[in-house]
Protein backbone atom coordinates (compact mmCIF):
# COMPACT_ATOMS: atom_id res chain seq x y z
CA UNK A 1 0.00 0.00 0.00
CA UNK A 2 1.34 3.42 -0.94
CA UNK A 3 0.43 6.27 1.35
CA UNK A 4 -1.17 9.11 -0.58
CA UNK A 5 0.46 12.17 0.97
CA UNK A 6 -0.90 15.68 0.65
CA UNK A 7 0.95 18.94 1.07
CA UNK A 8 -0.14 21.25 3.90
CA UNK A 9 -2.09 24.34 2.85
CA UNK A 10 -0.13 27.55 2.48
CA UNK A 11 -1.47 30.99 1.57
CA UNK A 12 0.95 33.27 -0.26
CA UNK A 13 -1.38 36.26 -0.12
CA UNK A 14 -4.62 37.48 1.42
CA UNK A 15 -6.20 36.91 -2.00
CA UNK A 16 -5.28 33.21 -1.80
CA UNK A 17 -6.89 32.97 1.62
CA UNK A 18 -10.04 34.79 0.52
CA UNK A 19 -10.37 32.56 -2.55
CA UNK A 20 -10.76 29.41 -0.44
CA UNK A 21 -14.22 28.19 0.52
CA UNK A 22 -16.02 30.06 3.35
CA UNK A 23 -16.10 26.89 5.47
CA UNK A 24 -12.35 26.39 5.16
CA UNK A 25 -11.65 30.06 5.94
CA UNK A 26 -13.74 29.77 9.10
CA UNK A 27 -12.05 26.54 10.20
CA UNK A 28 -8.55 27.88 9.58
CA UNK A 29 -9.32 31.14 11.41
CA UNK A 30 -10.66 29.16 14.36
CA UNK A 31 -7.57 26.95 14.52
CA UNK A 32 -5.28 29.98 14.27
CA UNK A 33 -7.11 31.50 17.24
CA UNK A 34 -6.58 28.28 19.19
CA UNK A 35 -2.88 28.38 18.30
CA UNK A 36 -2.54 31.99 19.49
CA UNK A 37 -4.29 31.21 22.77
CA UNK A 38 -2.13 28.12 23.26
CA UNK A 39 1.03 30.19 23.02
CA UNK A 40 4.09 29.95 20.79
CA UNK A 41 5.52 26.61 19.86
CA UNK A 42 8.54 25.28 18.01
CA UNK A 43 8.65 22.65 15.30
CA UNK A 44 12.37 22.05 15.79
CA UNK A 45 13.21 18.55 17.02
CA UNK A 46 15.53 18.15 19.99
CA UNK A 47 18.74 16.12 19.98
CA UNK A 48 18.43 13.70 22.88
CA UNK A 49 20.32 10.90 24.53
CA UNK A 50 17.85 8.66 26.35
CA UNK A 51 18.92 6.14 28.95
CA UNK A 52 16.19 3.48 28.77
CA UNK A 53 16.25 1.19 31.78
CA UNK A 54 13.90 -1.33 30.15
CA UNK A 55 13.39 -1.02 26.39
CA UNK A 56 10.37 -3.00 25.21
CA UNK A 57 11.00 -4.65 21.84
CA UNK A 58 7.41 -4.86 20.59
CA UNK A 59 8.43 -6.92 17.57
CA UNK A 60 9.82 -9.81 19.62
CA UNK A 61 7.86 -9.22 22.82
CA UNK A 62 11.04 -9.02 24.90
CA UNK A 63 12.88 -6.43 26.99
CA UNK A 64 16.37 -5.06 26.44
CA UNK A 65 17.95 -3.80 29.65
CA UNK A 66 19.87 -0.53 30.09
CA UNK A 67 19.78 0.79 26.54
CA UNK A 68 20.91 4.03 24.95
CA UNK A 69 18.69 5.76 22.39
CA UNK A 70 20.28 8.64 20.49
CA UNK A 71 17.87 11.01 18.73
CA UNK A 72 18.99 13.53 16.11
CA UNK A 73 16.68 15.87 14.21
CA UNK A 74 13.62 13.83 15.11
CA UNK A 75 15.05 10.49 13.94
CA UNK A 76 16.50 7.67 16.03
CA UNK A 77 20.23 7.67 15.27
CA UNK A 78 21.36 4.80 17.49
CA UNK A 79 19.90 2.09 19.72
CA UNK A 80 22.23 -0.10 21.74
CA UNK A 81 23.65 -0.89 25.17
CA UNK A 82 24.24 2.10 27.41
CA UNK A 83 27.80 3.43 27.17
CA UNK A 84 29.07 5.02 30.39
CA UNK A 85 30.52 8.43 29.66
CA UNK A 86 29.07 8.53 26.16
CA UNK A 87 27.05 11.66 26.84
CA UNK A 88 29.98 13.83 27.87
CA UNK A 89 29.42 17.42 26.86
CA UNK A 90 25.84 16.57 25.91
CA UNK A 91 24.79 16.23 29.55
CA UNK A 92 22.06 18.82 29.01
CA UNK A 93 20.47 16.55 26.39
CA UNK A 94 20.30 13.46 28.60
CA UNK A 95 16.85 12.12 29.42
CA UNK A 96 17.23 9.62 32.22
CA UNK A 97 14.56 6.93 31.94
CA UNK A 98 16.62 4.30 33.72
CA UNK A 99 13.67 3.42 35.96
CA UNK A 100 11.11 3.40 33.14
CA UNK A 101 9.77 0.93 30.60
CA UNK A 102 10.26 2.50 27.18
CA UNK A 103 8.47 1.60 23.95
CA UNK A 104 7.32 3.14 20.66
CA UNK A 105 4.50 5.66 20.64
CA UNK A 106 1.03 4.13 20.45
CA UNK A 107 -1.35 4.05 17.46
CA UNK A 108 -5.14 4.29 17.37
CA UNK A 109 -6.30 3.36 13.88
CA UNK A 110 -9.99 4.25 14.22
CA UNK A 111 -10.58 7.68 15.73
CA UNK A 112 -13.07 10.51 15.39
CA UNK A 113 -11.19 13.48 16.83
CA UNK A 114 -13.81 16.01 15.72
CA UNK A 115 -16.88 14.20 17.01
CA UNK A 116 -18.10 14.39 20.60
CA UNK A 117 -21.48 12.83 21.41
CA UNK A 118 -22.63 14.27 24.74
CA UNK A 119 -25.86 12.94 26.24
CA UNK A 120 -26.35 16.13 28.25
CA UNK A 121 -26.50 18.12 25.02
CA UNK A 122 -27.68 15.76 22.27
CA UNK A 123 -29.31 12.89 24.16
CA UNK A 124 -26.59 10.55 22.95
CA UNK A 125 -27.86 10.79 19.37
CA UNK A 126 -25.09 11.35 16.82
CA UNK A 127 -27.55 12.70 14.24
CA UNK A 128 -28.49 15.47 16.69
CA UNK A 129 -24.79 16.10 17.37
CA UNK A 130 -24.18 16.66 13.66
CA UNK A 131 -26.98 19.26 13.57
CA UNK A 132 -25.93 21.13 16.72
CA UNK A 133 -22.15 21.31 16.23
CA UNK A 134 -20.78 23.21 13.22
CA UNK A 135 -17.52 22.27 11.54
CA UNK A 136 -15.33 25.04 13.04
CA UNK A 137 -16.47 24.11 16.55
CA UNK A 138 -15.83 20.44 15.84
CA UNK A 139 -12.34 21.22 14.54
CA UNK A 140 -11.62 22.96 17.85
CA UNK A 141 -12.97 19.92 19.72
CA UNK A 142 -10.49 17.97 17.62
CA UNK A 143 -7.65 20.19 18.84
CA UNK A 144 -8.51 19.34 22.45
CA UNK A 145 -8.88 15.62 21.74
CA UNK A 146 -5.67 15.44 19.71
CA UNK A 147 -3.66 17.13 22.46
CA UNK A 148 -5.12 14.77 25.05
CA UNK A 149 -4.35 11.71 22.92
CA UNK A 150 -0.75 12.81 22.41
CA UNK A 151 -0.28 13.43 26.13
CA UNK A 152 -1.51 9.88 26.79
CA UNK A 153 1.08 8.39 24.43
CA UNK A 154 -0.82 8.09 21.13
CA UNK A 155 1.66 9.52 18.65
CA UNK A 156 -0.07 8.30 15.46
CA UNK A 157 -3.77 8.08 14.67
CA UNK A 158 -6.01 7.32 11.72
CA UNK A 159 -9.11 9.51 11.72
CA UNK A 160 -11.96 7.85 9.83
CA UNK A 161 -14.30 10.80 9.29
CA UNK A 162 -17.45 12.18 10.90
CA UNK A 163 -15.93 15.64 11.22
CA UNK A 164 -18.48 17.72 9.36
CA UNK A 165 -17.14 19.46 6.28
CA UNK A 166 -13.49 18.32 6.35
CA UNK A 167 -12.78 19.35 9.92
CA UNK A 168 -10.39 16.40 10.15
CA UNK A 169 -8.17 17.56 7.30
CA UNK A 170 -8.04 21.08 8.75
CA UNK A 171 -6.96 19.62 12.10
CA UNK A 172 -4.30 17.51 10.38
CA UNK A 173 -2.96 20.59 8.59
CA UNK A 174 -2.80 22.56 11.84
CA UNK A 175 -0.85 19.75 13.54
CA UNK A 176 1.48 19.27 10.56
CA UNK A 177 2.30 22.98 10.42
CA UNK A 178 2.94 23.16 14.17
CA UNK A 179 -0.01 25.41 15.02
CA UNK A 180 -1.31 22.92 17.59
CA UNK A 181 0.16 19.75 19.14
CA UNK A 182 -1.16 16.35 18.20
CA UNK A 183 -0.35 12.92 16.80
CA UNK A 184 0.62 12.21 13.22
CA UNK A 185 -2.76 11.95 11.47
CA UNK A 186 -4.06 10.14 8.41
CA UNK A 187 -7.56 11.34 7.55
CA UNK A 188 -10.51 10.11 5.50
CA UNK A 189 -12.37 13.37 4.94
CA UNK A 190 -16.10 12.87 4.35
CA UNK A 191 -17.33 9.29 4.70
CA UNK A 192 -18.85 7.97 1.47
CA UNK A 193 -22.07 5.96 1.71
CA UNK A 194 -25.25 4.98 -0.10
CA UNK A 195 -28.06 7.51 0.28
CA UNK A 196 -28.80 8.18 3.95
CA UNK A 197 -25.34 7.30 5.23
CA UNK A 198 -25.73 6.17 8.83
CA UNK A 199 -28.79 8.35 9.37
CA UNK A 200 -32.48 7.67 8.83
CA UNK A 201 -33.91 10.77 7.19
CA UNK A 202 -37.36 12.13 6.36
CA UNK A 203 -38.29 12.95 2.74
CA UNK A 204 -38.55 16.69 3.39
CA UNK A 205 -35.30 16.68 5.41
CA UNK A 206 -33.08 14.67 3.07
CA UNK A 207 -30.40 17.37 3.00
CA UNK A 208 -29.67 17.00 6.72
CA UNK A 209 -27.36 14.04 6.13
CA UNK A 210 -24.82 16.18 4.34
CA UNK A 211 -21.99 17.16 4.61
CA UNK A 212 -21.53 14.49 7.31
CA UNK A 213 -21.81 11.88 4.56
CA UNK A 214 -21.04 11.99 0.86
CA UNK A 215 -23.77 10.05 -0.93
CA UNK A 216 -22.63 7.91 -3.87
CA UNK A 217 -25.04 5.48 -5.55
CA UNK A 218 -23.92 5.33 -9.19
CA UNK A 219 -20.52 4.66 -10.81
CA UNK A 220 -20.16 8.34 -11.64
CA UNK A 221 -21.03 9.41 -8.11
CA UNK A 222 -18.58 6.88 -6.68
CA UNK A 223 -15.69 8.24 -8.75
CA UNK A 224 -16.62 11.84 -7.97
CA UNK A 225 -16.84 11.17 -4.23
CA UNK A 226 -13.40 9.54 -4.14
CA UNK A 227 -11.80 12.27 -6.21
CA UNK A 228 -13.37 15.11 -4.23
CA UNK A 229 -12.21 13.63 -0.93
CA UNK A 230 -8.66 13.25 -2.21
CA UNK A 231 -8.74 16.79 -3.63
CA UNK A 232 -9.61 18.19 -0.20
CA UNK A 233 -6.81 16.36 1.58
CA UNK A 234 -7.97 12.84 2.48
CA UNK A 235 -5.18 10.28 2.83
CA UNK A 236 -7.47 7.28 2.32
CA UNK A 237 -11.15 6.65 1.61
CA UNK A 238 -13.73 5.45 4.14
CA UNK A 239 -16.99 3.92 2.93
CA UNK A 240 -20.07 2.66 4.75
CA UNK A 241 -21.03 -0.68 3.22
CA UNK A 242 -24.06 -1.88 5.15
CA UNK A 243 -25.85 0.47 7.55
CA UNK A 244 -29.08 0.52 5.53
CA UNK A 245 -31.38 -2.21 4.19
CA UNK A 246 -29.50 -1.79 0.91
CA UNK A 247 -25.76 -2.39 0.90
CA UNK A 248 -22.94 -1.81 -1.54
CA UNK A 249 -22.43 -4.74 -3.92
CA UNK A 250 -19.07 -6.31 -4.71
CA UNK A 251 -18.98 -4.50 -8.06
CA UNK A 252 -19.76 -1.15 -6.45
CA UNK A 253 -17.08 -1.57 -3.79
CA UNK A 254 -14.63 -2.66 -6.49
CA UNK A 255 -15.17 0.71 -8.21
CA UNK A 256 -14.10 2.44 -5.00
CA UNK A 257 -11.05 0.20 -4.70
CA UNK A 258 -9.96 0.79 -8.29
CA UNK A 259 -10.38 4.56 -8.07
CA UNK A 260 -8.46 4.72 -4.79
CA UNK A 261 -5.65 2.52 -6.08
CA UNK A 262 -5.21 4.74 -9.13
CA UNK A 263 -4.53 7.56 -6.67
CA UNK A 264 -2.10 5.43 -4.64
CA UNK A 265 -4.32 4.85 -1.63
CA UNK A 266 -6.89 2.42 -0.24
CA UNK A 267 -10.43 1.76 0.95
CA UNK A 268 -11.43 1.40 4.59
CA UNK A 269 -14.85 -0.28 4.79
CA UNK A 270 -17.34 0.06 7.64
CA UNK A 271 -18.99 -3.37 7.81
CA UNK A 272 -21.36 -4.44 10.55
CA UNK A 273 -23.00 -7.44 8.88
CA UNK A 274 -21.63 -10.73 7.62
CA UNK A 275 -22.71 -9.98 4.04
CA UNK A 276 -21.18 -6.53 4.12
CA UNK A 277 -17.84 -7.99 5.18
CA UNK A 278 -18.05 -10.69 2.49
CA UNK A 279 -18.66 -8.10 -0.21
CA UNK A 280 -15.88 -5.81 1.00
CA UNK A 281 -13.27 -8.58 1.17
CA UNK A 282 -14.23 -9.93 -2.25
CA UNK A 283 -13.88 -6.42 -3.71
CA UNK A 284 -10.35 -5.95 -2.35
CA UNK A 285 -10.66 -3.37 0.43
CA UNK A 286 -7.66 -2.68 2.65
CA UNK A 287 -9.40 -2.83 6.03
CA UNK A 288 -12.68 -3.88 7.62
CA UNK A 289 -13.87 -1.53 10.35
CA UNK A 290 -15.87 -3.25 13.15
CA UNK A 291 -16.99 -6.58 11.62
CA UNK A 292 -18.49 -8.11 14.77
CA UNK A 293 -20.45 -10.79 12.93
CA UNK A 294 -17.75 -12.29 10.71
CA UNK A 295 -17.86 -16.12 10.81
CA UNK A 296 -14.66 -18.13 10.50
CA UNK A 297 -14.88 -18.61 6.74
CA UNK A 298 -15.09 -14.83 6.24
CA UNK A 299 -12.17 -14.33 8.61
CA UNK A 300 -10.22 -16.90 6.58
CA UNK A 301 -11.04 -14.97 3.41
CA UNK A 302 -9.70 -11.82 5.09
CA UNK A 303 -6.50 -13.60 6.11
CA UNK A 304 -5.89 -14.97 2.62
CA UNK A 305 -6.54 -11.58 1.04
CA UNK A 306 -4.41 -9.71 3.58
CA UNK A 307 -7.35 -7.58 4.70
CA UNK A 308 -6.80 -5.90 8.06
CA UNK A 309 -9.42 -6.07 10.81
CA UNK A 310 -9.84 -2.81 12.73
CA UNK A 311 -12.12 -4.32 15.32
CA UNK A 312 -13.21 -1.45 17.61
CA UNK A 313 -13.99 -3.96 20.37
CA UNK A 314 -16.31 -1.85 22.49
CA UNK A 315 -16.95 -2.55 26.14
CA UNK A 316 -20.57 -2.92 27.26
CA UNK A 317 -20.50 0.65 28.58
CA UNK A 318 -18.92 1.89 25.37
CA UNK A 319 -21.71 0.37 23.29
CA UNK A 320 -24.35 1.74 25.64
CA UNK A 321 -22.85 5.24 25.51
CA UNK A 322 -22.21 5.29 21.77
CA UNK A 323 -25.56 4.04 20.50
CA UNK A 324 -29.13 4.87 21.39
CA UNK A 325 -31.31 2.19 22.91
CA UNK A 326 -31.52 0.75 26.40
CA UNK A 327 -31.85 -2.99 25.77
CA UNK A 328 -28.98 -4.10 28.02
CA UNK A 329 -29.21 -7.75 26.97
CA UNK A 330 -28.84 -6.77 23.29
CA UNK A 331 -25.89 -4.52 24.12
CA UNK A 332 -24.19 -7.29 26.10
CA UNK A 333 -24.76 -9.75 23.25
CA UNK A 334 -23.17 -7.36 20.77
CA UNK A 335 -20.19 -6.84 23.07
CA UNK A 336 -19.74 -10.62 23.28
CA UNK A 337 -19.85 -10.80 19.47
CA UNK A 338 -16.96 -8.32 19.27
CA UNK A 339 -14.91 -10.21 21.85
CA UNK A 340 -15.59 -13.58 20.22
CA UNK A 341 -14.64 -12.28 16.77
CA UNK A 342 -11.36 -10.90 18.15
CA UNK A 343 -10.61 -14.20 19.86
CA UNK A 344 -11.26 -16.15 16.65
CA UNK A 345 -9.34 -13.71 14.44
CA UNK A 346 -6.31 -14.00 16.72
CA UNK A 347 -6.47 -17.81 16.67
CA UNK A 348 -6.79 -17.90 12.87
CA UNK A 349 -3.89 -15.52 12.27
CA UNK A 350 -5.97 -12.75 10.72
CA UNK A 351 -4.09 -9.43 10.73
CA UNK A 352 -5.73 -7.06 13.21
CA UNK A 353 -4.92 -3.73 14.82
CA UNK A 354 -6.12 -1.57 17.69
CA UNK A 355 -8.88 0.90 16.88
CA UNK A 356 -11.09 2.55 19.48
CA UNK A 357 -13.99 4.34 17.72
CA UNK A 358 -14.54 6.40 20.88
CA UNK A 359 -16.95 9.26 20.17
CA UNK A 360 -18.79 9.84 23.44
CA UNK A 361 -18.10 12.15 26.36
CA UNK A 362 -18.25 10.97 29.97
CA UNK A 363 -17.84 13.11 33.05
CA UNK A 364 -14.50 12.52 34.74
CA UNK A 365 -12.98 10.83 31.67
CA UNK A 366 -10.96 12.06 28.70
CA UNK A 367 -10.87 10.85 25.12
CA UNK A 368 -7.64 8.99 25.84
CA UNK A 369 -8.80 7.35 29.08
CA UNK A 370 -11.89 6.06 27.27
CA UNK A 371 -9.67 4.84 24.43
CA UNK A 372 -7.74 2.58 26.79
CA UNK A 373 -11.00 0.83 27.81
CA UNK A 374 -10.93 -1.04 24.49
CA UNK A 375 -8.06 -3.09 25.92
CA UNK A 376 -10.51 -4.55 28.45
CA UNK A 377 -12.05 -6.45 25.52
CA UNK A 378 -8.60 -7.59 24.36
CA UNK A 379 -7.90 -8.99 27.81
CA UNK A 380 -11.32 -10.64 27.94
CA UNK A 381 -10.58 -12.29 24.57
CA UNK A 382 -7.36 -13.71 26.00
CA UNK A 383 -5.02 -11.71 23.75
CA UNK A 384 -1.52 -11.80 25.31
CA UNK A 385 -0.03 -8.42 26.29
CA UNK A 386 2.74 -8.72 23.67
CA UNK A 387 0.14 -9.11 20.92
CA UNK A 388 -1.88 -6.21 22.32
CA UNK A 389 1.22 -4.02 22.11
CA UNK A 390 1.94 -5.10 18.54
CA UNK A 391 -1.65 -4.25 17.57
CA UNK A 392 -1.04 -0.74 18.96
CA UNK A 393 2.39 -0.22 17.39
CA UNK A 394 4.12 -2.24 14.65
CA UNK A 395 1.03 -3.91 13.17
CA UNK A 396 -0.81 -0.59 13.12
CA UNK A 397 2.18 1.01 11.42
CA UNK A 398 2.11 -1.62 8.70
CA UNK A 399 -1.63 -1.25 8.21
CA UNK A 400 -1.23 2.52 7.79
CA UNK A 401 1.65 2.16 5.34
CA UNK A 402 4.19 3.53 7.81
CA UNK A 403 6.41 0.45 8.19
CA UNK A 404 10.01 1.60 8.31
CA UNK A 405 8.96 5.03 9.55
CA UNK A 406 7.00 4.71 12.80
CA UNK A 407 6.09 1.94 15.24
CA UNK A 408 9.47 0.70 16.50
CA UNK A 409 12.30 2.15 18.56
CA UNK A 410 14.84 1.45 15.85
CA UNK A 411 17.64 3.25 14.03
CA UNK A 412 16.30 5.33 11.16
CA UNK A 413 12.72 5.44 12.45
CA UNK A 414 10.90 8.51 13.75
CA UNK A 415 11.58 9.25 17.41
CA UNK A 416 8.06 8.61 18.69
CA UNK A 417 8.76 7.21 22.15
CA UNK A 418 6.79 6.78 25.38
CA UNK A 419 7.67 5.57 28.87
CA UNK A 420 5.90 4.40 32.02
CA UNK A 421 6.74 2.99 35.47
CA UNK A 422 5.42 -0.59 35.03
CA UNK A 423 5.97 -3.35 32.48
CA UNK A 424 3.22 -3.44 29.81
CA UNK A 425 4.30 -6.96 28.83
CA UNK A 426 2.93 -8.06 32.21
CA UNK A 427 -0.31 -6.08 31.92
CA UNK A 428 -1.23 -3.44 29.35
CA UNK A 429 -3.00 -1.45 32.07
CA UNK A 430 0.52 -0.08 32.58
CA UNK A 431 -0.05 2.03 29.46
CA UNK A 432 -2.60 4.11 31.34
CA UNK A 433 0.27 5.53 33.43
CA UNK A 434 2.44 6.75 30.53
CA UNK A 435 4.25 9.83 31.85
CA UNK A 436 6.86 10.51 29.16
CA UNK A 437 5.95 11.25 25.54
CA UNK A 438 8.41 12.16 22.79
CA UNK A 439 6.95 13.06 19.38
CA UNK A 440 9.29 13.33 16.39
CA UNK A 441 12.19 13.90 18.77
CA UNK A 442 10.45 16.61 20.80
CA UNK A 443 9.69 16.05 24.48
CA UNK A 444 5.97 16.73 24.81
CA UNK A 445 5.30 15.20 28.21
CA UNK A 446 7.59 14.65 31.17
CA UNK A 447 5.74 13.68 34.36
CA UNK A 448 3.17 16.42 35.02
CA UNK A 449 4.63 18.86 32.51
CA UNK A 450 2.67 18.67 29.26
CA UNK A 451 3.41 20.76 26.17
CA UNK A 452 6.33 21.73 23.97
Amino acid sequence: MIHCSTSPMHFDSMHDFQSTSPVYRTIITSLLLVAVLAGPGSTVAQDLVIRAGHLVDVESGSILEDQEIVVREGIIDRVGPWRDGAVGAREESLLDLSERYVLPGLFDTHTHMSLVVDRKKDGGNFFVTSLLDNTPYRAIQGVANARDMLAAGFTTIRDVGNSGNYGDTALKTAITEGLVPGPTMHTAGRIIAPFGGQFFLQPEKRALGEPEYFYADTPGEIRKAVRENLHFGADFIKIVVDDQRYIYSVDEIRLFVEEARRAGTYISAHCWTEQGARNAIAAGVHSIEHGPYMPNDVLEDARKAGVWIVGTEFTVEGLAQSFTGDDLSAIEAEHEAFVDRLRRAHALGVPYVFGSDIVYAKEGETRSSLTFTILDSFRKAGIPPADQLRAMTLSASRMMGLDGQRGLVKTGWAADIVAMPANPLDDTRALEAIDVVIKDGRLFRHADRIGY
